[in-house]
């Protein structure tokens, strides 16, 4: 008897056995599922859209030939206002991340693109000369269309545009005493920032007009007007191409929502990069002088001189490279908005002189948008 009552307690045992067994497995399948549907909301693949408004900070040489020496102020800037380049630019961005399953490491490959154009004219006349009488019969009184006025004319055409392209890995070390929640990555990978620009420029210009009057006999006057009229035209074509490495750091901090719907997030970050490469300039202008002598209604050249210049240059250069974002961002599990304010400086980065170099700053700050799109959850 005894014998069959331990053969019984032994499979009492063993299905005990089999059922926690079972049980212990099935509870482990349901934590795995259970983490994969957590993984699954954190997408391992994020594309990002946006677009900015900049505001440029650099500033191309105004182009001044000899003759302004002799224009009055009001003709000076009737020649260069037009030839200051747009305050603005407008442009795109993209971005791709990466973040592979189970780690903290983050790849991503962005590109940020800003264009602007600017065609302006500007046009000064002065008062008709007088005179008190004309010689007669070669000058009658009511015709003073003989006579030339100071002038000054300016077309202006201006070009920009300008590209920044990153690539980085990052990993989030977290933010520590502002939360489990928050993150903070550091990266570091390469940049590659080009600058080019265009400009066209054509100045017409009469700042001397002397009429040189003549006393004769009687109550009239000789009259031999003397006119200085000049043309210049620049064309020029700046460029700026570099690459170095970069370093960043981007953090996030909650300060709304659960983070399992929706979330309002505080985003900033900044960056640097040494970059080096090659800056090119190719400049050409030319001013022509005509020199009018008028003898009793009839006019003729008295003299035409021309100058012209050629600047070519090609030259390596080192930029350093700061900036930094501030930002809202709108949060989902698989979607994210966000707005804010940008700014970047290239110290050194272009050479903008006409008849030697001349190299300034370019920087870039401006609002801007975006929207990103989590994959691959």
């Amino acid at each position: 008897m005894s014998e069959l009552i331990n053969t019984n307690d032994n499979r009492a045992t063993i299905r005990w056995k089999l059922l926690t067994g079972v049980s212990a497995l099935a509870l482990t399948a349901n934590l795995v599922s259970m983490a994969k549907a957590d993984e699954a909301e954190h997408p391992q693949v994020w594309i990002e859209l946006g677009g900015q408004l900049e505001r440029l900070d650099g500033k191309l040489s105004d182009f001044t030939p000899s003759f302004f020496e002799l224009a009055s102020p009001t003709s000076i800037q009737t020649m260069t206002d037009p030839q200051a380049p747009s305050k603005w630019s407008i442009g795109g961005e993209g971005k791709i991340t990466l973040a592979p399953e189970g780690t903290n490491w983050m790849f991503s490959a962005a590109i940020r693109y800003g264009r602007s154009n600017k065609s302006q004219h500007s046009h000064y006349q002065a008062a008709f000369p007088t005179v008190e009488k004309y010689f007669l019969p070669y000058f009658p009184p009511t015709n003073r269309t003989l006579f030339r006025a100071k002038f000054s004319d300016a077309n202006a055409q201006s070009e920009e545009n300008h590209a920044v392209l990153d690539f980085m890995a990052g990993k989030d070390v977290g933010l520590g005493t502002f939360g489990e929640k928050g993150t903070s990555v550091i990266s570091a990978g390469v940049r590659f920032a080009q600058f080019v620009s265009k400009t066209n420029t054509a100045l017409y210009a009469r700042p001397v007009e002397d009429l040189n009057q003549v006393t004769a006999p009687g109550k009239y006057k000789l009259i031999h007007p003397h006119y200085q009229t000049y043309t210049a035209v620049l064309h020029a074509k700046r460029s700026t191409h570099a690459v170095g490495p970069s370093l960043s750091w981007e953090a996030s901090m909650p300060i709304s929502g659960n983070g399992a719907d929706s979330e309002l997030t505080v985003d900033w970050g900044v960056n640097g990069a040494v970059l080096f490469g090659r800056q090119q300039v190719n400049v050409h202008h030319q001013t022509t002088s005509y020199d009018y002598q008028q003898i009793f209604g009839s006019s003729h050249t008295v003299h035409q001189s021309t100058q012209t210049l050629v600047r070519k240059e090609r030259r390596s250069v080192v930029i350093p490279n700061v900036g930094g974002f501030a930002g809202l961002s709108l949060k989902f599990p698989n979607a994210k908005v966000s707005v804010g304010y940008r700014a970047d400086f290239f110290f050194n980065a272009v050479d903008n002189g006409i008849d030697t170099r001349h190299v300034v700053n370019e920087g870039f700050y401006g609002p801007f948008a975006s929207i990103s799109v989590g994959l691959g959850g």
